[in-house]
């Protein structure tokens, strides 16, 4: 029975009083919501002392939205954009009824995150960044401030599955990194990839969207010659 009571209260401590007061004290609220295209929605949380958090591109928070309809709900989402100690911001694809629900939550919404967690740095050598569907949204985020040569791969099932295209386009061109856009449904195969990226064993690789996307790609980059340990995948609610 100790142990019972050690955990729950782990469990009520960690899991909401420390969220609860850490949101309270950054005054964390929805200051933006914007509609980024078809079924896709990027919510802006504003606050105080933002830096304080120390997010890093790359990283996921636990987000949970104090409306009527989402306060008993808590997902993980991506940040999509750099953390600049005055905002954080979350682009979101409706693929369920609460995603989709999310572009009806209204400016001056107080939110409770967990977080942050996970996050990619490379290690010093050049940076190739594989995303696929919404899981664009990190790839974004640290096409914006991470350091080094970078190279994006943004493969779509269609033309209108691409997000945040005009935001890539900048930013690719404001850090001198190659973009490419794949759209299709075939996966990424080893000659592709090579083909778009010729040095890619040489680098690091991220790796974001959907499951399947994912291992595809994964067996794709062995087969093109690049070492497990420079593989990085994340995985989130897509």
């Amino acid at each position: 029975y100790a142990l019972y009571g050690v955990t729950l209260g782990a469990l009520v401590v960690f899991r909401l009083l420390l969220p609860l007061a850490r949101s309270a004290w950054h005054r964390l609220e929805v200051t933006r919501v914007v509609d980024e295209a078809p079924g896709v929605v990027s919510l802006e949380i504003g606050g105080r002392h933002l830096d304080r958090l120390k997010a890093r591109t790359g990283q996921s928070f636990t987000w949970r939205f104090l409306t009527r309809r989402h306060w008993w709900e808590a997902h993980p989402f991506s940040l999509s954009a750099a953390p600049d100690g005055r905002r954080l911001r979350i682009t979101v694809k409706g693929l369920g009824d609460y995603t989709t629900s999310l572009r009806d939550v209204p400016p001056g919404t107080r939110v409770i995150i967990e977080g942050p967690f996970g996050g990619f740095r490379a290690a010093g050598r050049g940076v190739a960044l594989i995303a696929g569907g919404v899981g664009i949204t990190p790839i974004r985020a640290l096409l914006e401030d991470l350091p080094g040569d970078i190279v994006v791969v943004y493969r779509a099932a269609r033309e209108e599955d691409v997000i945040l295209r005009a935001e890539l386009d900048e930013l690719a061109r404001r850090r001198g990194a190659d973009l490419h856009y794949v759209v299709g449904v075939e996966p990424l195969s080893p000659e592709r990839l090579l083909e778009l990226v010729p040095d890619i064993a040489e680098r690091d690789v991220y790796v974001c969207g959907p499951p399947a996307m994912t291992e595809a790609t994964r067996a794709s980059l062995g087969r093109s010659g690049v070492p497990r340990r420079q593989v990085f995948v994340e995985r989130f609610a897509l």
